[in-house]
Formats: C-alpha cells, sequence, structure tokens
C-alpha cells in the first residue's frame, strides 16, 4: 500500500515527487558522500519515491560513472571518488582561486600555448578560456583536459601517463627532457606549499618534477598560490621563488608574507 502511495504522488506531482530528478541524484551523491553505501529502501524512505524511481536514479547515475550498482544498493565507483575528493579540494579557498584565476587569464592571447597544471587552483581557469581563439593547452590535469573538450577554439594536448589520485593528475609518460622541447608561452602554476626558500612545493616528486619540466619549457612562469599555502613545506620543489614570473597571491596574504617576498624581489601580484 505504501508502495502505491508513493506512485500516486508521484504521478500527481505532490509532495512525494516535489525533488526534481536532478535534485534527488543530488541527494543520493550527498549520502554517498556521507557513509559510501545507500540501501534502495533507505533512499526510498529518505526521499519519499518508490524503490522503481530509485532503481532508474541509481542506474542513471551508474551510466555516468559516480557509482557502482549492488544488491540492494549502490556503493562509490572510483570515478565518483575522485571527482569528490578534487570537488573537496576545488572549495578550499574557492573564492580565492578565483580571483586568482580572473587575473591569471588576463595574461593569455588568443594563438597562445600555454601549460595548466592539474591543481584545483588552476583548474579555474578553465572556464574562462574557452572562448580564446586559436589557443594551444598543453595540462596533465585530467579535469582541466575535460572542461577544454568543450571549447571548439581551443587544441587540448594531454601530458602525462600515471595518475596519481590525489591530484587528479598524471605523471611519468614524457621525459621532462621531452617536455622542454614543446615551446610554451605561459605556464601557469599551483603547489602544494610554498616558501620564501624553496618556492613551490610538491608532495609528490613527479609531480614536482614534471612541473619544473613546463616551467623552463615557458617563456613565463605564473604561480597562483592561495595564503593557505604559505609556510608549508613538502619534499620537493618545482619552481624556486627566482623563477617565478610573476607570483599571484589572494588578499589573504599575512603582511609579514608580502614584506618578506617584496624585499626579495619575487613580482609580486595580491587579487
Amino acid at each position: 500500500m505504501a508502495e502505491q502511495l508513493r506512485n500516486k504522488n508521484e504521478a500527481d506531482g505532490g509532495p512525494a515527487g516535489a525533488l526534481s530528478s536532478e535534485a534527488r541524484r543530488e541527494r543520493i551523491i550527498q549520502e554517498l558522500r556521507q557513509q559510501d553505501e545507500v540501501t534502495v529502501a533507505d533512499l526510498s524512505a529518505r526521499l519519499g519515491v518508490s524503490d522503481v524511481t530509485i532503481r532508474k536514479d541509481l542506474q542513471q547515475l551508474e551510466d555516468q560513472g559516480y557509482l557502482t550498482r549492488v544488491r540492494g544498493g549502490a556503493v562509490f565507483s572510483g570515478r565518483g571518488q575522485l571527482e569528490l575528493r578534487f570537488a573537496a579540494r576545488q572549495q578550499i579557498c574557492l573564492e580565492e582561486k578565483r580571483r586568482m584565476a580572473a587575473r591569471a587569464a588576463q595574461f593569455i592571447r588568443p594563438g597562445a600555448t600555454i601549460f595548466l597544471d592539474g591543481s584545483s587552483t588552476v583548474f579555474q581557469m578553465t572556464r574562462l578560456l574557452r572562448q580564446v581563439q586559436g589557443l594551444t593547452v598543453v595540462t596533465n590535469g585530467l579535469y582541466a583536459a575535460l572542461e577544454l573538450s568543450f571549447a571548439p577554439d581551443v587544441t587540448t594536448i594531454v601530458v602525462g601517463g600515471i595518475l596519481r589520485r590525489q591530484s587528479s593528475s598524471l605523471v611519468d609518460l614524457l621525459t621532462p627532457e621531452l617536455l622542454r622541447r614543446l615551446h610554451v608561452d605561459l605556464a601557469f602554476l599551483s603547489c602544494r606549499g610554498f616558501t620564501l626558500e624553496h618556492g613551490l612545493m610538491e608532495s609528490d616528486l613527479r609531480e614536482a618534477q614534471l612541473k619544473r619540466a613546463m616551467a623552463q619549457a615557458a617563456q613565463k612562469v605564473i604561480a597562483l598560490v592561495d595564503h593557505s599555502k604559505f609556510g608549508n613545506v613538502y619534499i620537493a620543489s618545482s619552481v624556486l621563488p627566482e623563477e617565478i614570473d610573476c607570483l599571484l597571491v589572494d588578499s589573504g596574504l599575512a603582511p609579514e608574507d608580502q614584506v618578506a617576498l617584496e624585499a626579495a624581489g619575487i613580482p609580486l601580484e595580491l587579487v
């Protein structure tokens, strides 16, 4: 009887069917974020729709790669976990990243060849580049490449070969020497940490090596570093402070850090 009532409410567009299918599927993803596994019965009760509707939602989400259906419910797929990890990184200092990305995009001219790393900071630039005519983008960022695949005037070259799940980036396929043979007008790089002594730093040696090779291949290096990364030390430097042509930092930078950067002669822009 309860199943029949839910079906009737959904058909009538009543309270049980109040959520749109898109909003309902987003709720399912939210539930998976919290507990890694969901059941059809529990989702049906929580969302006030029939088991049949939930199964259709789970099927569509599985087709899109977000989850894997199991008996009686679903679990996150590898892709779903990867996207959530990247989405979580994007949310850190999101407004600051967007401001830096907007300023960085102003350096780019039609017909340029640029390098975008796989960071969540530099990813914010991709949505601003779709209409740049004749642009060639070299990147090791999976999400940057996917975002730019919808831009008709942008040629995207993906480098790297081994997937780093932590950063959603590819490393190791092309040697640093081969990468240095590429001609790049601008390299846009971020990092895990930054200090005045060591510059841009990474927690993975291969990631640092790839970024260093691209920086060496570029005419100009633009670094995008939000204030939360200052003072954080990691295993390997990708770009030394003196190799940065322009350092973009958000306005949350501590006054003492700004004074130190300016005293060291590092080209600095607060955005």
